[in-house]
């Protein structure tokens, strides 16, 4: 049996790193952008859960991946109407407000609903990344939509796009993602939280900057990966429990294969190890579950990787993955 976390953790402080998946609504027809907001009320419920079993000091980062893509998309379809073009590190920025604006009047409107004395703030987060970092060299972020194999093949040759298959789905681009090294606006996140404010930001890991010898801050064309951003964001701040939330109910070990196995309550040595041979590939869990054995690793505090709609559960100890020192 699993244990119950929920009777010494009601008074911890939480940061809660959705993925960009439980944001987004599918492509289709007759699909409306009131469409977001439905989807983005399901997520920020379970939120709004926590505040009522007492859980009060809550930040929320989210990832991007399928609207930075679109937003990008955007640009490269519309060049040769518009001779302004946005850079990448800008649609970052786009996504972070858009996605930003959605989650607050949500989760505002809940809490009014619900006669909840609770705000959010939406944080506006600059990442510093090394400039010279080796992957601007080698491009491993997903962004954007599904293609068949021969359509990546071809938007390969005519736009110049790099193109990967994505744990199986599909086809997607991909960009570099650096490492993320230092978060502008942490103090801001404490400033919040000790107001009594939820605070969301770090969005899509962050509006990718490097820092030039004058100490002037730039913007980069990049994505960063968001939850490595969330695990140096809660530690940089002091969060006790650090939880991502994703579409697989555990981290598996031969994910859908004959041998497939659920990972419940598990210390960071023993995942090490299953890192070290290869069970979690970049792209998909890897990044999440190197974020995760981050956090823990520097804090002697526990993570947990769940699925996107079982938070509580997944705090309470009921499902998911959880990594202890």
């Amino acid at each position: 049996m699993s244990p119950d976390f929920s009777k010494n953790s009601a008074k911890a402080s939480i940061l809660i790193a959705f993925g960009g998946n439980a944001l987004d609504v599918k492509s289709g027809p007759n699909i409306h952008q009131k469409e977001e907001f439905i989807v983005a009320r399901r997520s920020m419920e379970q939120v709004v859960d926590l505040l009522q079993a007492g859980y009060e000091h809550i930040v929320v980062t989210h990832g991007n991946g399928p609207q930075v893509g679109r937003i990008f998309l955007q640009q490269e379809l519309t060049k040769d109407e518009f001779s302004r073009q946005v850079t990448l590190d800008v649609c970052v920025a786009d996504s972070q407000g858009r996605i930003g604006y959605i989650l607050q009047n949500v989760f505002d409107n809940i809490c009014f609903q619900r006669k909840i004395n609770k705000k959010t703030s939406t944080v506006v987060t600059q990442v510093i990344v090394d400039k010279d970092d080796p992957a601007f060299l080698k491009p491993t972020k997903f962004i954007g939509t599904f293609y068949t194999k021969s359509q990546a093949l071809s938007l390969e040759q005519e736009r110049g796009w790099v193109m990967k298959e994505d744990a199986g789905r599909g086809w997607r681009r991909v960009v570099p993602s650096p490492l993320p090294k230092e978060i502008i606006e942490k103090k801001l996140f404490k400033t919040l939280l000790s107001m009594g404010f939820i605070a969301i930001g770090a969005g899509g890991g962050g509006i990718p900057v490097y820092r030039k010898p004058d100490g002037e801050i730039r913007g980069v064309e990049a994505v960063i990966d968001k939850d490595r951003t969330s695990a140096l964001l809660a530690t940089d701040i002091g969060i006790d429990i650090f939880v991502i939330l994703t579409e697989a109910d555990h981290v598996y070990i031969d994910y859908k294969k004959p041998t497939e196995k659920a990972l419940g309550l598990i210390r960071l040595a023993e995942l090490e190890g299953y890192v070290k041979n290869g069970y979690f590939p970049d792209g998909s869990m890897g990044p999440k579950v190197e974020a995760a054995m981050s956090f823990v690793r520097n804090t002697g505090k526990k993570a947990i990787i769940a699925n996107l709609f079982k938070l509580k559960d997944a705090i309470e100890g009921k499902t998911g993955t959880t990594i202890i020192p």
